[in-house]
């Protein structure tokens, strides 16, 4: 069984555990769920992941780093934000990071980086600098890619998910984790949105079999 070690402490100071699965000298996939508390899909989906690399991982090309439960708060209460009321996917440190906001839930924080889990999550991404970012959400069910880069990894995941792949989800997203893979880090990065109550066993079929792919080939 995978031990996880921690990334970082959440704005209510519980511990967000990051999973090393494969060689961790090989290029790096970083796979991350929960983001948003009140889409648990995503968060399930990253743990059925793990499970099920346990016996495939040797053979990995790529060193998959999983983050299944990245805002525990959120998640305890299923409730979108943070401890702090903070909406991670609005607090990356991107260029286009603003204040602006639509509604209490997207609330971007105080200033760019401003939570631990985003200081813990940015430090992984630049320290680690990974081939592809994955992050599994729960909304209209799509494969939303973020720059031309990522399209050929959203169509490789999209091979089982049955749902469109696009490249604009339809709405500003400043500050999220998309646009600082895009703008600031260069790195290609992927939207994964299950459908709502989507059960387990076919959130699985959609997505599992082809990060493994992905997995075992490498970038």
């Amino acid at each position: 069984m995978f031990k996880p070690r921690l990334l970082a402490n959440s704005a209510s100071d519980k511990p967000i555990e990051l999973y090393t699965l494969g060689d961790s000298r090989l290029p790096k996939l970083v796979l991350i769920g929960g983001i948003h508390g009140d889409e648990p899909e995503g968060s399930r989906v990253v743990f059925d992941f793990i499970e099920a690399a346990e016996e495939q991982a040797p053979k990995f090309k790529a060193c998959v780093l999983a983050i299944p439960a990245y805002n525990p708060d959120g998640l305890e209460k299923n409730e979108r934000t943070n401890g702090h009321g903070v909406d991670l996917n609005r607090n990356f440190p991107a260029k286009d990071w603003n204040q602006e906001h639509r509604a209490p839930r997207y609330f971007p924080g105080p200033h760019a980086a401003s939570e631990g889990e985003t200081q813990g999550l940015v430090k992984l991404l630049t320290e680690a600098k990974p081939f592809l970012v994955v992050h599994c959400h729960t909304y209209i069910p799509q494969v939303n890619y973020t720059g031309e880069a990522s399209r050929k990894w959203a169509l490789w995941i999209a091979k089982n998910f049955g749902h469109p792949v696009t490249e604009d989800i339809g709405y500003p997203t400043p500050g999220s984790l998309g646009q600082y893979c895009l703008h600031d880090l260069k790195t290609p990065c992927v939207c994964v949105e299950l459908p709502e109550r989507v059960a387990a066993p076919v959130a699985w079929k959609m997505l599992v079999p082809a990060l493994l792919e992905i997995a075992l080939h490498g970038p």
